[in-house]
């Protein structure tokens, strides 16, 4: 039997377990903090070249619209000039009729 007031030694096995405890939850802490801070900023980049593209992509459209329009008008224009030249040589014809009958005479 122990003598009375004899405190017997205490383990350090609780303490060494909590301060393991606590270095493990801290050590998760900020490895988790860090993880999440590039996943933000991998996300953050990925949002800032998806705009990048968007706005690419909108200004390739408008360039398309624009090649549209313009060979539309060529296409209009084709057949004006097709007329106008048409047009040019039966005037030609008539000038070179003209001429021969005025050489005859």
């Amino acid at each position: 039997m122990p003598a009375v007031g004899y405190r017997r030694g205490q383990s350090p096995l609780p303490w060494l377990l909590l301060a393991v405890s606590i270095t493990l939850t801290i050590t998760v802490l900020v490895v988790g903090r860090n993880r999440l801070a590039e996943a933000q900023e991998r996300t953050w980049t990925s949002l800032k070249a998806n705009d990048d593209l968007n706005q690419k992509l909108k200004a390739s459209l408008k360039e398309i619209e624009k090649a549209k329009e313009a060979c539309d008008e060529g296409d209009e224009t084709k057949g004006d000039v097709a007329r106008k030249i048409v047009q040019l040589e039966m005037q030609n014809r008539r000038l070179q009729d003209e001429l021969a009958r005025a050489k005859k005479k």
